[in-house]
């Protein structure tokens, strides 16, 4: 699978009574309602790029984008605006996140680091890149 780090999908913007419905119409089952665009752009673009890293981690090619002339729109009013993503600073965010990680260890041992107020996260993390041989930053 090739990781490409900047496309450009087309989305379909329909007008509705109240709001906008916002759709790409190569990732099926991704929507974004809004008031406007100026509210829906940015929360497309957030859809896109988490849909573009699930497909990453599993290891799915990102489907080519549509060419606007081959997207049947539904009504006159609808429109088609583009949506530019550039992965790497989400990559970064989503590998540098924090998860949760269950740690067994004795009572007694969990009773004195709780007397001594220490921060079980930062440990952890520390032996893990000193076992690891990590000495950079992340």
């Amino acid at each position: 699978m090739e990781r490409k780090n900047h496309f450009v999908y087309p989305i379909v913007v329909e007008k509705l009574e109240t709001n906008l419905s916002m759709y790409f119409p190569d990732f099926p089952g991704t929507a974004v309602t809004a008031t406007d665009l100026i509210e829906g752009l940015p929360r497309a673009k957030e859809l896109l790029v988490t849909r573009a890293l699930e497909l990453e981690e599993a290891g799915i090619s990102y489907p080519e984008p549509s060419a606007p002339e081959s997207i049947e729109l539904e009504d006159a009013s609808d429109k088609i605006v583009f949506v530019e993503v550039y992965l790497p600073p989400y990559r970064d965010e989503a590998a540098n996140k924090s998860v949760t990680k269950n740690c067994t260890l004795p009572k007694w041992l969990r009773d004195a680091g709780d007397e001594a107020g220490l921060n079980y996260s930062l440990i952890l993390q520390n032996g893990l890149k000193e076992a690891l041989g990590i000495n950079n930053q992340q």
